[in-house]
């Protein structure tokens, strides 16, 4: 029997009314990181479609899909991956340079193209100074043949500059060296030429 009558009974407060302190801070905090999520997913699809319109990854991919030998290693058709591994362009006064890593792959193996270019500004194609392509359990593809192209603010090595020296006479030895004292007593090395 029940000794306590209806009107002494206390309302238990609802969840809100229990929960409310930690519900609003998380709430407030999910929608900040869906916004976050969201804002960074449309950065990086709009940084990324601007970076597939640049002429260096579209010049890239068409050489390697040009290559013989790339076609015989990862087969036919070959792919690039949506998202680059690497991807560093600077643009100046004179022109751009860009560096990447983009994937690749075909019906046989997938691999990584590797390239480094630059562009002057009054030019439309990309000039590569490094355009390989590495598969796994292959030899390294270079899709730019024997002699890459020097960049053109490297100067390339003329032997002719050097100036003439006059070469020994082949039956002339080297003097022999004098050994090497240790220490002397002063506390210095002795070092002998």
């Amino acid at each position: 029997m029940n000794t306590m009558s209806e009107g002494q009974l206390v309302p238990q407060p609802g969840w809100w009314s229990r929960n409310w302190k930690w519900a609003v801070p998380s709430g407030c905090l999910g929608l900040l990181l869906s916004c976050g999520c969201l804002g960074a997913l449309l950065f990086s699809a709009t940084a990324w479609q601007s970076l597939r319109g640049t002429g260096v990854l579209v010049d890239a991919v068409t050489q390697a899909r040009q290559s013989l030998e790339v076609r015989e290693a990862l087969g036919e058709p070959i792919e690039s991956s949506t998202v680059p591994q690497q991807f560093s362009m600077h643009s100046g006064n004179e022109g751009s340079s860009a560096q990447f890593a983009v994937g690749v792959r075909g019906p046989k193996a997938s691999g990584t193209l590797y390239g480094e270019g630059y562009k002057k500004d009054d030019e439309e194609v990309w000039t590569f100074t490094t355009l390989k392509v590495e598969v796994p359990d292959h030899p390294v593809i270079n899709l730019l043949g024997p002699t890459p192209e020097p960049a053109p603010d490297i100067v390339p090595f003329d032997p002719k500059s050097l100036p003439d020296v006059e070469p020994l006479p082949e039956d002339d030895e080297p003097a022999p060296r004098k050994p090497e004292r240790g220490r002397s007593g002063k506390g210095q090395e002795d070092i002998q030429l």
